[in-house]
């Protein structure tokens, strides 16, 4: 085989080994990667704060007990400095009766109060809920990003393997059709056994006997017997062989 064909196999060779080994690594590169890729876990507080938020609904405003426990305690202590300073009954009947309408006053005043902060504890619980939900969102947004990037490196890796099994093939194909150019390249032997020869006279070869009585034979100088024509008359049945 000559030389630049031999080299030139040999760096065909070597490139397609050294791209097959290292796509390899890459697609064990991309294994450790893969695994190594983060997932996201609900953060715990939103639950804790849903919860927080949910046990403040159902109770009272802060120090709305307080509040009405010293409405009532006033009340009480107005109503019994009247009884004992009251020389007309007519005059505390009705001073009794302000202090009971200062009282009613402060009490709606006091369960106004109270609606304005439920409604903002139950925007709270609505903003926890709304938390939670949006954690459980990410947890599935991340989820599917994780399945994004397994599908993505699966499909490198595929490509990979396909490319290095494609360049097995063009090696082959280039190898085969290198072979076909060049006939010799495997000891000289051609298609259907027979030999290229330099000298185009000694290609093939005629044994047995050629006898054909006394029919003329035509003169043809200069070719050797094997290539003197026979004439169509009473031709003899030939064997051949062939140089390999």
């Amino acid at each position: 085989m000559p030389l630049p064909l031999l080299v030139g196999l040999g760096v065909g060779l070597a490139g397609a080994i050294g791209k097959a080994i290292g796509r390899g690594k890459a697609n064990k590169q991309m294994d450790t990667l893969l695994a190594k890729n983060p997932a996201y876990s609900e953060n715990p507080l939103a639950k804790q704060r849903l919860g927080l938020a949910q046990t403040l609904l159902n109770a009272r405003m802060p120090g709305a007990v307080a509040v009405e426990r010293n409405l009532f305690t006033n009340q009480a202590t107005q109503l019994n400095r009247l009884d004992r300073g009251a020389t007309d009954a007519s005059q505390a009947l009705a001073a009794a009766a302000g202090i009971g309408a200062q009282t009613d006053t402060s009490l709606n005043q006091l369960g106004i109060n109270e609606a304005q902060d439920y409604q903002r504890r139950l925007a709270n619980l609505s903003d926890a809920q709304q938390g939670v939900i949006m954690e459980g969102d990410k947890v599935f947004q991340d989820k599917t990003r994780r399945y994004n990037d397994e599908f993505a490196v699966r499909g490198a890796q595929q490509q990979n393997r396909q490319n290095t099994w494609g360049d097995i093939s063009n090696f082959g194909f280039s190898f085969a059709n290198m072979a076909a150019q060049n006939p010799g390249m495997f000891g000289g032997q051609t298609n259907g056994g027979i030999s290229r020869m330099a000298n185009p006279t000694q290609g093939l070869m005629r044994t047995g006997n050629f006898g054909i009585g006394n029919l003329p034979q035509p003169s043809v100088p200069n070719l050797p017997n094997a290539y003197r024509p026979i004439t169509p008359y009473q031709r003899p049945p030939m064997n051949f062989m062939f140089n390999g």
